[in-house]
């Protein structure tokens, strides 16, 4: 819902929206810092209220037309902001391919976990995150245009159904409950509002120094205030889903364009199929 509110209001043709790292790791560390188990009834109603916060943050964003201040903002250091993010989020996904939980925390408690997670370590698990990983490279070499990662999916639920992996302590991804979530608890707006703000600014920053990369290798021009428009907007649909803050995803962008889409036709379809 959220990727096909953006595609409604974006000037990119090109840029996707949705979740990604740097808003997920933010939230994750709000909920770490309040005491909130990660999956539990009190997350669940947390997280779209960061979101449904984000989204306001921005609409007011919008109308101080406050764009102009990401061009204060230099790439090596948002360069650096996104490069943090990633290597945390590498350090927290380790341990899942080793068969454990994901880590959480700073440096030494990822480090820690990520010990503990080795004494005792599955090797299928191993095997398939690992073997995955080299596929998704390979082909990305070699066979760019080929859609890899749906084919390795396919190959999980097979490997699941088939040969029932789980029995031999590999992880699968948890079920999603059916329906619409209910209505935004407001009882988390007092602890949300500062986390929003940051998530806010960094979705701005992020998408809009993105969004411009794109544009000038691509040769168009984006509004920068619709912009900020359309992410607003996004985050108010993803609360409205029980979803978490979103933004535009330079890795989605780069797949889109990996396989020449030239429209917001393919967030269209991309949403409507989902």
């Amino acid at each position: 819902f959220p990727i096909l509110i953006f595609a409604l209001f974006s000037t990119s043709p090109q840029f996707i929206f949705g979740v990604d790292a740097a808003p997920a790791a933010i939230v994750g560390a709000a909920l770490v810092s309040l005491g909130i188990e990660n999956g539990s009834k009190e997350a669940i109603q947390y997280v779209p209220v960061i979101a449904l916060l984000t989204g306001i943050w921005l609409l007011l964003f919008y109308f101080l037309k406050a764009g102009r201040i990401v061009d204060f903002i230099s790439t090596p250091v948002m360069g650096g902001f996104i490069s943090g993010i990633a290597l945390t989020i590498i350090l927290m996904q380790i341990p899942k391919i080793m068969g454990g939980k994901s880590g959480s925390g700073e440096l030494p408690e990822l480090l820690k976990h990520l010990y503990e997670t080795g004494k005792e370590i599955n090797w299928l698990s191993v095997i398939l995150g690992a073997g995955a990983l080299i596929l998704l490279r390979v082909a990305g070499k070699m066979i760019p245009k080929f859609p890899m990662a749906i084919v390795i999916m396919a190959a999980g639920v097979a490997a699941t159904r088939i040969f029932h992996v789980d029995e031999y302590g590999v992880v699968l991804l948890d079920a999603v409950g059916k329906g619409l979530p209910k209505l935004v608890h407001f009882r988390f707006v007092r602890q949300a509002l500062g986390r929003s703000l940051m998530i806010a600014a960094v979705v701005m920053a992020e998408t809009l120094l993105s969004e411009n990369n794109f544009a000038m290798k691509n040769g168009y021009k984006i509004d920068e205030n619709q912009e900020i428009l359309a992410c607003a907007m996004g985050n108010i649909a993803a609360a409205c889903v029980g979803c978490c803050p979103v933004n535009g995803s330079i890795s989605r962008t780069s797949m889109n364009e990996q396989y020449e889409g030239k429209t917001q036709a393919v967030s269209v379809v991309a949403a409507i199929t989902m």
